[in-house]
């Protein structure tokens, strides 16, 4: 008898995404009770460290268990570079029992959530743009699907009776928030131009934090993104060259993780600006330099600003 999740590739490949099968997934479950009846989709990470070198190191670990664990430990692992691995179409051990959760009741996970295990290590390691995207078309593809509200996408740390941490660096809600924009807002792109977006973002935010949030890199400033340092260089360039009497206004500081804004920078003289900007790759610096054009487009004064300032 064909287990129950066997439509998942054509679902998964259907939305446009990159998915190969490990040999033997259509008849590959585990015996430790009932089969999944799924009203719902949960998110993990591996705890492995992944790259674009090697995205899907812990492939063999979520097919065989660990063992403290028989597997499988998923349904379906996302590599690092956003390809979709194929393990189970049966039961998997990745949820234990589940405390309720959103729209989902509480109950044995491994029944109730089709298991999305995330290949990163989610402490010191995020996910990369392209795994991110490809968790959000798969998750949306898999609850359409189902006729489940986006909603019903849970992240292990919300439903874990255990106190577990995945997925980490994941803002839960951001996320569920995404599934419903994503398909308004990227209605004409795939999977992999959105995750050139998503990995623009990332040069120019930086890191997300644990739960998500904009953290930045750790920097004698403080928590910094590479527009807010563009923006002290800025600043500090105009602080040297603009006359007192008519200095024209900062550029806003970001404010730091915490809140608060961080220190003025020294002021830059333009020769350090340009090595700079010599110093990183081209694909860093083309976004760097098209925010920093936004910024200075963002502080051109009207026509009517400008007659008051000249008249």
């Amino acid at each position: 008898m064909a287990l129950p999740l066997v439509w998942l590739g054509d679902v998964l490949r259907a939305a446009g995404l990159t998915v190969v099968e490990a040999p033997g997934w259509q008849e590959r479950t585990a015996n430790s009770g009932a089969q999944p009846e799924p009203v719902g989709v949960l998110q993990h990470h591996t705890a492995t460290v992944a790259s674009y070198e090697d995205p899907a190191p812990s492939l063999q670990l979520v097919i065989d268990g660990r063992s403290d664990l028989a597997g499988p430990l998923c349904h379906g692992l996302i590599g690092f570079d956003g390809v979709v691995h194929l393990i189970s179409a049966g039961r998997a051990n990745h949820a234990g029992r589940a405390q309720a959760s959103g729209p989902v009741p509480a109950g044995d996970g491994n029944v109730l959530y089709v298991g999305f295990e995330w290949d990163y290590q989610g402490v010191e390691q995020g996910p990369s743009p392209e795994q991110y995207t490809a968790a959000l078309v798969a998750t949306k593809a898999v609850l359409d699907h189902l006729g489940a509200p986006y909603e019903a996408s849970r992240g292990h740390k919300e439903t874990s009776v255990t106190g577990k941490i995945d997925p980490g660096h994941v803002d839960l809600d951001r996320f569920r928030a995404e599934l419903a924009t994503n398909e308004q807002e990227n209605a004409d792109m795939t999977p992999e131009q959105d995750a050139i977006l998503r990995r623009i973002e990332n040069e120019l935010l930086g890191p997300r934090g644990p739960e998500g949030q904009i953290a930045g890199w750790n920097t004698a400033l403080g928590p910094r993104t590479p527009v807010a340092m563009l923006v002290d260089l800025v600043n500090g360039l105009l602080a040297t060259q603009t006359p007192a009497p008519m200095q024209a206004p900062a550029v806003p500081q970001q404010q730091t993780a915490s809140g608060e804004a961080p220190a003025p920078a020294q002021p830059a003289d333009p020769e350090s600006i340009k090595a700079a900007f010599s110093a990183l790759p081209p694909e860093q610096a083309a976004p760097l330099l098209a925010e920093l054009v936004q910024i200075q487009q963002d502080r051109q004064l009207t026509p009517e600003q400008q007659a008051r300032t000249t008249a």
